[in-house]
């Protein structure tokens, strides 16, 4: 390792914030964008305090792992029931935590200094939100803690992305001829059964209470809250998306049927790609599709702004594989420090994901991420070019 590397911790916004420059200047995911960050640690009532590890070269920095102190509980279970866990003080390393020089050097550095965290205790164990199957962040979080701080539960989920053409003619035209017929004869048939149908974008500070109570009424009746994810109307909600939209950032699309909401999509655009938060519709509509039907509205709108991808977020979908372009592996990681309460928890998190149901793993991912967005692929954990699927 380049011992000239200089490593510091920033544990307060105001340091943060000596950074932005350098920050803003490496590109990189919605959930480590400076501002959504800084939001985030300003206003989950459970955060403690930034825990951002930059390195320098030359009074320069030159790299950033990005994270922060939570104070919560672990979402552990046993079959289909909650483990109550003590609460611990979880180092979070969000997704897209490595921005800046990404050398398997600088890499080790950074991770390195992560561990150090550990056993200082300034926390109780850490965890990387969907780090890449195949990068060395993974390879190096994966052998560089000893046996006994190693994840032994976790779990691998596919992350769809779509990348999109100039035009929506040119989506469908990747899309297979059975799925083109299906797409055309599903509009038609719900438009004609609802004439005065309507999709309407939320995207004003203004019209925060207005969108979330339709959405609400969406979500309440879907699948997603049977199992406690998905979209909630709650503070930390209500705060996140407000952020979002007072930077001209967030998109609430909502389809109406006789008047009524029927199905929802949320999510940021941030720079030219689409981030999904939330998607859901009314079951009572089920026999037209119009969660599909939306998505189509939505994809036409996002191409007259002018986007070039959409980001469809961890976790495995049907809609994804339809829409999807790409795909690669992503595991949630934890990490545990060597001490006897770490080698508990670690006990535990095995336990847990040794009894839990494979449903309940497929239907929660990504439900641990800052915006609880419920989330294949091919076993190559690498980037595939997407098989067409058919609906």
């Amino acid at each position: 390792m380049n011992s000239q590397a200089r490593l510091k911790i920033l544990r307060a916004s105001p340091e943060v914030e000596e950074i932005r420059s350098a920050w803003e200047s490496w590109p990189g995911h919605r959930d480590s964008d400076i501002d959504f960050f800084s939001n985030v640690v300003a206003s989950n009532p459970g955060t403690i305090r930034p825990h951002v590890i930059v390195t320098y070269s030359d009074g320069i920095p030159n790299a950033i792992l990005i994270g922060r102190i939570d104070l919560t509980t672990l979402p552990l279970r046993i079959g289909y029931w909650r483990v109550p866990t003590p609460r611990v003080r979880l180092l979070t390393f969000v997704i897209g935590a490595q921005r800046g020089n990404s050398s398997p050097e600088i890499s080790e550095i950074l991770l390195r200094e992560a561990l150090n965290s550990l056993r200082r205790g300034e926390a109780d164990v850490a965890r990387m939100e969907y780090v890449r199957a195949d990068s060395v962040l993974h390879r190096l979080a994966t052998s560089l803690p000893g046996i006994l701080g190693r994840d032994h539960g976790a779990t691998s989920a596919p992350h769809w992305i779509m990348a999109l053409p100039k035009t929506y003619e040119g989506v469908l035209q990747g899309l297979s001829r059975d799925l083109r017929g299906q797409l055309k004869r599903k509009a038609k048939r719900i438009q004609a059964d609802f004439p005065g149908l309507s999709v309407k974008c939320f995207e004003n500070p203004g019209e925060l209470d207005s969108m979330v109570r339709d959405v609400e009424t969406v979500a309440a009746k879907s699948y997603q809250r049977g199992l406690g994810v998905g979209f909630h109307d709650n503070q930390g909600t209500r705060q996140g998306i407000s952020y979002q939209m007072a930077r001209g950032k967030y998109l609430a699309y909502v389809l109406y049927l006789e008047g009524k909401p029927s199905a929802f999509w949320l999510g940021s655009l941030y720079g030219s790609v689409f981030y999904s938060d939330y998607l859901g519709f009314d079951p009572t509509f089920s026999g037209y599709s119009p969660g599909t039907y939306l998505q189509t509205k939505v994809l036409q709108d996002l191409l007259i702004r002018q986007a070039t991808g959409i980001d469809f977020g961890p976790g495995d979908a049907r809609y994804k594989g339809q829409w999807g372009t790409v795909c690669h592996e992503e595991v949630t990681l934890y990490v545990f420090p060597p001490s006897f309460r770490g080698i508990a928890l670690n006990l535990l998190r095995t336990l847990s994901a040794s009894w839990c149901p494979a449903e309940i793993k497929e239907n929660t991912a990504g439900c641990e991420t800052d915006h609880s967005r419920a989330r294949g692929c091919g076993r190559d954990s690498s980037c595939i070019a997407r098989p067409r699927h058919h609906e």
